[in-house]
């Protein structure tokens, strides 16, 4: 973003004699469009009904200054017709087109770099110990928290190169980006460039993500075989990593990195409208006791019902005892027990939970007279085994 310089029309009025001081100051009001005479005071008469008064003696220099700065956008961005509402921009920070790599950022600093190592991060003090950006205590410098999970604008890469109006997307707008119900991704080349294309299902249009690699330590790493971008959010259970999303020949996904090793940066445009949040999500199922192999599906119902981005997201505690796909269909694996987990995609932090028991299959001995024995299998309340 570039602003046009201001119309500034500025005159000293030092070293310059009373009499002359008058006509010029005069000259300078007619220019104005504002009438006065030659006398020893000036009245300002604003809008608001106030009036400022001075003498011309006390006058040092008039700046005019036009109301409001002409603001020129120089990024472009894409209309995917996503659910949010987000637009994305066409190009990473510091490249002129899609294709090109652009630089390389710390998870909150501004600023491009040689070294991407632990010394030469921001806020890293002392043996890999936080100093911003930090929930738990044993990640933090002398036992230091702050609770914040978002980058504050001044940390905002996107926000410090492009301006006001642009920000790193949060974990939820990049989960948007990749969910296949809303795009398609295809890994290919681009002007010489490997990458992927993520083309919009709605509408068609596309943004080019280059397989740039990433940076540590002074190396550049897995350029055009991998691409990863930041996002603004970080880990919460382990605040020395951030959130990102990444991808190869034959997947994309989110991913998590280290917070100083270097990764570009695609910005997204700063919502203005106020959206709707999920605020609880309630579960079919909150106890599940599921037999070795056996499968069940548990609905989502996302509240309120005009959440403005209705998707959820499922994952095991343990998956190898039980496993659930994206629709929430639970396939348990092994003997145990774990956790399901339903979370709002929306970056609202909402989430809710299903126990999960897998028992193994009961025994039965035909023909022998002997009964049948239930190997570890608990009933649900008001059961019998046959």
């Amino acid at each position: 973003m570039y602003l046009c310089p201001q119309k500034i029309f500025l005159l000293s009025l030092n070293n310059i004699t009373m009499g002359k001081r008058k006509v010029l100051v005069t000259l300078l009001l007619i220019v104005a469009g504002m009438q006065t005479v030659f006398a020893q005071k000036i009245i300002l008469y604003k809008s608001n009904g106030e009036t400022i008064k001075c003498d011309v003696s006390e006058l040092d220099s008039i700046v005019f200054l036009e109301k409001d700065p002409i603001v020129i956008e120089n990024h472009e961005w894409v209309d995917l017709g996503l659910p949010s509402g987000t637009l994305w921009a066409t190009c990473n920070i510091g490249s002129s087109c899609p294709e090109e790599y652009g630089d390389y950022f710390s998870w909150g600093e501004t600023e491009p770099k040689t070294v991407y190592d632990t010394g030469h991060y921001k806020f890293n003090k002392g043996s890999g110990k936080m100093t911003k950006y930090c929930t738990v205590s044993s990640y933090g410098l002398n036992g230091f928290t702050d609770g914040l999970t978002e980058l504050e604008q001044m940390d905002d890469a996107a926000t410090a190169n492009w301006g006001s109006e642009w920000q790193m997307p949060s974990f939820a707008q990049m989960q948007e980006l990749i969910n296949t119900q809303f795009t398609t991704s295809t890994w290919t080349t681009i002007n010489g460039f490997i990458g992927r294309k993520i083309m919009s299902k709605q509408n068609d249009n596309w943004i080019f993500i280059p397989a740039s690699g990433y940076c540590e330590s002074v190396m550049l790493y897995r350029e055009g075989s991998y691409g990863s971008c930041w996002t603004r959010s970080l880990i919460e259970s382990s605040p020395n990593n951030a959130y990102d999303w990444g991808f190869t020949y034959n997947s994309i996904g989110w991913g998590v990195d280290r917070r100083y090793i270097g990764l570009n940066v695609r910005p997204v445009r700063i919502e203005k409208i106020q959206r709707v949040a999920v605020t609880e999500i309630i579960l079919s199922e909150v106890i599940l006791h599921l037999l070795f192999g056996e499968s069940k599906g548990i609905t989502a119902t996302v509240l309120p019902s005009d959440a403005y981005f209705p998707i959820v997201t499922w994952e095991s505690s343990d998956e190898s005892v039980a496993q659930v796909d994206s629709d929430g269909l639970v396939t348990a694996f092994f003997p145990g027990t774990c956790t399901i987990t339903c979370r709002a995609a929306d970056g609202s932090g909402v989430k809710a939970e299903c126990q999960v028991t897998v028992e193994e299959e009961p025994v039965s001995i035909v023909g022998t007279g002997i009964q049948p024995s239930y190997k570890r299998f608990i009933y649900p309340q008001g059961c019998e085994g046959h």
